[in-house]
């Protein structure tokens, strides 16, 4: 795999057409109850679980799978979300756990041969990174990942990244530039998500016990108005943060 290219995030004024509730929390069925009031959402959903990752991997295990309990949860996220089958559209991070999360959703919400697009700007060619390699070594070793993670959301900048708030207005307008549908699902990664909230003054991450788990989500609701709102939506369908090891054990 090539290393991923540069990219510099291009500001985005939101605020004229925003509503921003601070610390906001859901569950798929508040995201079910605002989908049945006439809202529209964007869920920017973490992938499923998967294997233990090599942490000097410069493809950030572009390879891994979904584990099997991965597997089975992704179908139950899109169970939760079968009634709004008809109005649904997806797209994914190009990793593997990430496509393989959005083609179970679909199975689940009874999506007949969906059409799964990819982009770059959802994985490794990310809006929040300057230079991939150099955001790698910011988390080598492994046990910098939270810390440094939480760094960047309190000071909004960091050695390879691009500036928080910035990205996070680039990847929102380019979302919505795509969002067609009643309901968008947007198979991607939790520091993504994690950064993205943090931003928009909906979910504040603080340590390692309030990271996004494996299928947690972000929520875009555009009301019928168009006013936007945000909140963290913990799915509880995974407890787990990290990769686990070949005899199931977190790590």
């Amino acid at each position: 795999m090539e290393p991923p290219r540069q990219r510099t995030a291009k500001p985005h004024d939101n605020r004229a057409q925003t509503a921003v509730t601070g610390n906001a929390e859901m569950t798929l069925d508040d995201v079910a109850s605002a989908l049945r009031e006439g809202s529209r959402v964007i869920l920017l959903v973490r992938h499923a679980e998967r294997p233990k990752m090599d942490p000097t991997d410069p493809t950030f295990g572009d390879s891994l799978p979904l584990t099997a309990e991965g597997e089975r949860t992704a179908r139950l996220f899109g169970e939760a979300l079968a009634p709004f089958a008809g109005s649904v559209q997806f797209i994914a991070s190009p990793l593997r756990r990430t496509r393989m999360t959005a083609a179970l959703i679909a199975e689940g919400m009874g999506v007949a041969s969906p059409e799964i697009p990819v982009d770059g700007l959802l994985g490794n060619e990310s809006f929040y990174y300057r230079d991939a390699l150099e955001v790698l070594h910011v988390f080598t070793p492994p046990e910098n990942f939270f810390p440094a993670s939480i760094e960047y959301m309190d000071k909004g900048s960091m050695r390879g990244f691009n500036e928080i708030h910035e990205s996070s207005d680039s990847m929102e307008k380019w979302l919505l530039e795509r969002f067609r549908a009643r309901l968008m699902i947007v198979a991607t990664h939790d520091l993504y998500i994690a950064a993205f909230l943090s931003t928009r003054g909906a979910y504040e991450v603080r340590s390692r016990d309030t990271w996004p788990r494996f299928l947690d989500a972000g929520a875009i609701i555009v009301a019928p108005d168009g006013m936007r709102n945000y909140a963290f939506v913990r799915t509880g369908f995974s407890t787990g943060i990290v990769g686990v090891s070949q005899d199931g054990a977190q790590a």
